[in-house]
This record gives C-alpha cells, sequence and structure tokens, in this order.
C-alpha cells in the first residue's frame, strides 16, 4: 500500500487520502465535484468504489473515509465519468483491472490452474524461467511463438534434458540445448544447389536432410559451405 499524501484542511475536516490499492469494501460515493477538485455533494454512503463508479454519472467520485454527513468537502478519487472494467474484453490470457488513476487497463494474467510443474522450465526463446506461468506472463506481454522447451533451467548439453514426447535434445552451435523432433519427412531434392557439405564432410541433400541428421545424431553439424563436399573431404553423402 502506498503511504498516504500529508494532511490537508479542507472546508471543516482535515483528511489524508491515499491513491493506491483500496482494500476496504465501503467507502462514500459523492455526487458532484467542484472546479477545485473537492467532492460537495454526499450522493451514498456505504458503497464500494466499483459500485459508485458503475452509476455512470458525470462528475461522481469515492472516497474510502467515513466521513460525517455535515461534511462539506473533501478530496476524493474521481471516477473518470464512470469508467470501470465491467464491459472491458481483453480476450484470453488477459484480465481489465483498475490503475492508479481509477482507469480500467488490460493486464497479463493466464490461466495456470492446469499446470502441474511448479519448477524452472526452458523457453523456446532459449531463456529460463521461474515457472510455466511466468513464461505464459512473458508470451502475453510479447506476443512471442513462445512454449516449454523442457522442464528445468535451460542448459548447455543435453546431460539430464527430457524432452517432451518424441522430441530429441540437441545442442546448436551456440552450445545451447533444445528439443527438436527428428522423424520429419524431407521433399526430394529439386534442385543441385540444395546440396550442402557438413562440417562432418558429408554430403547432405538438402537443410532438411541436415537437420534431420543433426537430430539424430544429438549434436550440431553445421555447414561446411553450400552444395556438395570437394572429393579430397572425407565423409559420403547422406540422404
Amino acid at each position: 500500500r502506498l503511504p498516504c499524501r500529508p494532511k490537508v484542511s479542507i472546508s471543516l475536516v482535515s483528511i489524508c487520502v491515499c491513491f493506491g490499492s483500496y482494500f476496504v469494501k465501503s467507502g462514500n460515493c459523492w455526487l458532484q465535484q467542484g472546479k477545485n477538485g473537492r467532492c460537495q455533494v454526499l450522493y451514498v454512503p456505504g458503497m464500494s468504489r466499483e459500485e459508485c463508479c458503475r452509476s455512470g454519472r458525470l462528475g461522481t467520485s469515492w472516497t474510502e473515509e467515513d466521513v460525517p454527513n455535515s461534511t462539506l468537502g473533501i478530496l476524493g478519487v474521481n471516477c473518470l465519468n464512470g469508467e470501470t472494467c465491467d464491459n472491458v474484453d481483453c480476450g484470453p490470457g488477459k484480465r481489465c483491472k483498475m490503475n492508479r488513476r481509477s482507469k480500467p487497463r488490460c493486464v497479463c494474467a493466464p490461466d495456470c490452474s492446469n499446470v502441474t510443474w511448479k519448477g524452472p522450465v526452458c523457453g523456446s526463446d532459449g531463456k529460463t524461467y521461474k515457472d510455466e506461468c511466468a513464461m505464459l506472463k512473458s508470451k502475453c506481454k510479447v506476443h512471442l511463438d513462445l512454449d516449454v522447451q523442457y522442464q528445468g533451467k535451460c542448459k548447455k548439453t543435453c546431460r539430464d534434458v527430457l524432452c517432451p514426447g518424441s522430441s530429441t535434445c540437441v545442442v546448436d552451435q551456440a552450445n545451447n540445448a533444445y528439443c527438436v523432433t527428428c522423424n520429419r519427412i524431407c521433399p526430394e531434392q529439386t534442385s543441385p544447389e540444395q546440396f550442402l557439405c557438413g562440417n562432418d564432410g558429408i554430403i547432405y541433400t538438402s537443410a532438411c536432410h541436415l537437420r534431420r541428421a543433426t537430430c539424430l545424431l544429438g549434436t550440431s553439424i553445421g555447414v561446411a559451405y553450400q552444395g556438395k563436399c570437394i572429393s579430397n573431404t572425407p565423409g559420403g553423402n547422406a540422404s
């Protein structure tokens, strides 16, 4: 909870008003504000901020404090023309929340009820997240095609990496372990330009064939150069 502003004498009262999060369920709803920003006409006492602002009346304001009916004016929270979260559709993975200025705002709030693993996870962006829920929030904020690669922190080797389903762990050229699927079907060769010479000296029919071999091997092969390997390069042909 944010600290209160210093006491300010307004009309007949001296009161401290907080503009942070409100934890009380009821307060006072004011019908009219003067040009000086003071609430001047008490509308309904014992009303929550949500109920007060939902009325949609122009100039409606709300205060947390319980003040006597004789109070002439008090500084409160402007409802900003009745804006609420009632009719705000934030879409999946988000929810509406009133900010400190009492304006509705969509914030990331993914459904983590089905998350069973509570430990850290390695994302498909190569970053470690404290848990899957934190990764889902990051996915919501930056709109990435982000998924969980495997449970646990991101690693530099495939040791202790358990890939989901039929995927296999591979270490790329940057020495990062990630999970890929090996049982892909590569299309037939359509051009001689598709040939690649791997760093292992083997000729690969296409980039797809090289990726499949990398997956099956479990470590990065890399491309030496485009085209077939020259005759004095050890190795053979991989289709």
